[in-house]
C-alpha cells in the first residue's frame, strides 16, 4: 500500500486540480449527523479539489463497516451496489485484521477518523487516481510487538467475541485462540480479559 504523498506531490495535485479537472466527488454512507456534518465541513476547506455529494453519484465513497460491527465483506459488497465510487473505509478502529479484510473485500483505502482535512483529501485524491492507500495514521503501532494474528485476536476480544466465536471467525481451534490470548496478555502486560480490552481500545483495536 502507498502512504500519503509528500508536500511536493501535494503541490502537483493542487496544480492539476486547478488546471481544469473537476473536484473529486465524495459521498458518505450510513453515518450519524455529527460525523456527516464534520466530514462535509472538512471537505469544504478544499474547494476545487473535493466536493461533498450523495453516494450514488460519488467518485469516492467513505464508509465504516468496522465501527458498525457488521460483516466487513458483506457490508462493502452492499455499499458497492449503492455507488459506483471507489471505497475508502473511514473508521476509528485500525486493527491490521480489519485492514486486510476490507482491502480484500474491495476497499481501495483505509483511513482513520482522527486525520485532519488535508490528510483525508490526500487519501481521497490518491484513491480516485487509482491507488490503494493506507494513510500513515492508519498504521498500527509496532511497539507492542503483537503479531498480525495476535492483533486480530485482540481486535475480536475488544468487540466482545467469545473464544469460540473467535475460533470460528479465524478458522483456528479454540486451543489456538487460548494460546494467542496468553501471548497477548504476556506482551501487553495484563492478566485479565477486561484489562486487555481496555488496553486495546486505548490503541484503536
Amino acid at each position: 500500500m502507498k502512504n500519503a504523498p509528500d508536500d511536493a506531490t501535494d503541490d502537483a495535485t493542487d496544480d492539476a486540480r486547478a488546471a481544469g479537472s473537476r473536484p473529486v466527488r465524495v459521498g458518505l454512507v450510513d453515518e450519524s449527523e455529527l460525523v456527516a456534518t464534520g466530514v462535509e465541513g472538512m471537505l469544504a476547506q478544499h474547494p476545487g479539489r473535493v466536493a461533498h455529494v450523495e453516494p450514488e453519484v460519488a467518485d469516492v465513497v467513505l464508509c465504516d463497516p468496522v465501527g458498525r460491527g457488521v460483516d466487513i465483506e458483506a457490508y462493502l459488497s452492499e455499499v458497492a451496489g449503492r455507488s459506483r465510487g471507489r471505497i475508502v473505509v473511514y473508521t476509528w478502529r485500525l486493527d491490521p485484521g480489519s485492514v486486510r479484510r476490507a482491502v480484500s473485500a474491495g476497499a481501495q483505502g483505509f483511513v482513520s477518523k482522527s486525520v485532519d482535512s488535508d490528510e483525508l483529501v490526500r487519501v481521497v485524491e490518491l484513491v480516485h487516481d487509482g491507488d490503494v492507500v493506507q494513510a500513515p495514521a492508519a498504521t498500527m503501532p509496532t511497539s507492542d510487538s503483537l503479531s498480525g494474528r495476535e492483533a486480530e485476536v485482540l481486535s475480536l476480544i475488544c468487540r466482545g467475541r467469545s473464544n469460540l466465536e473467535i475460533a470460528a471467525e479465524l478458522y483456528v481451534s479454540v486451543n489456538s485462540v487460548k494460546t494467542y490470548i496468553r501471548q497477548i496478555y504476556h506482551k501487553i502486560g495484563v492478566a485479565r480479559r477486561s484489562q486487555a480490552v481496555a488496553w486495546g481500545i486505548e490503541r484503536g483495536y
